[in-house]
């Protein structure tokens, strides 16, 4: 398996670059969501899979969202670290992607940053089971947060093709993992973060749950 070279991303090809992610978030200059856009996750606890896809380590789950009372599946997630988004200046240690899709298409990504902390049980069974093609217990309460306030523009897959119009949610409460969970997924991956690319004037903005 031939892994991204995160050293050259300069080298990625992109079809377009107005709109690319992740971005820095500064929460003094968001502008407020005053209107009903809550999040409504109910995602299955048992996984399918979790593979090292050369790009992070990607674990096969389904489940539903519901993102402004719009529908969407769960199609899988994957974890990239140190964090990809920064809040306020701060990069954390590691980023959880929740990646969906809806009827039309469109992709959604809920973004959860990890910070170093207790220990998770999802994360433990993740990393015991890397390019593992059987069904498991897969409880990703303890890596999600129940506060869903969020940080929301529209970006970019972060990994090629780096298509756009992918709708981001980033929840603003970290969770936990531990330092040695954390070094261990470093064995796959010294880094698999995207740079910081520029917002080129885009909205961002704030839903407070």
């Amino acid at each position: 398996m031939q892994k991204l070279n995160y050293d050259a991303q300069e080298s990625w090809s992109m079809t377009s670059g107005r709109m690319q992610s992740p971005i820095a978030i500064r929460t003094a200059e968001t502008d407020l969501i005053d209107y009903p856009a809550s999040l409504n996750l109910a995602y299955d606890f048992t996984g399918q899979y979790v593979h090292d896809t050369g790009q992070g380590v990607e674990i096969g789950l389904t489940g539903t969202a519901v993102i402004a009372n719009r529908p969407f599946q769960l199609q899988q997630f994957h974890i990239h670290a140190p964090s990809e988004h920064t809040l306020d200046g701060k990069q954390f240690d590691a980023e959880v992607h929740f990646v969906h899709q809806a009827p039309d298409g469109r992709q959604a990504v809920i973004g959860v940053f990890l910070q170093i902390g207790r220990a998770s049980t999802t994360f433990a069974t993740i990393l015991s089971r890397i390019n593992d093609d059987h069904s498991f217990k897969c409880d990703v309460t303890d890596i999600l947060p129940t506060n869903r306030s969020y940080y929301h523009y529209i970006g970019s897959l972060t990994t090629p093709p780096l298509s756009e119009n992918v709708e981001w949610y980033i929840l603003a409460q970290p969770m936990t993992i531990s330092a040695d969970q954390l070094a261990a997924f470093h064995v796959h991956y010294d880094y698999n973060n995207r740079h910081i690319q520029p917002l080129n004037g885009r909205p961002v903005l704030y839903y407070n749950e």
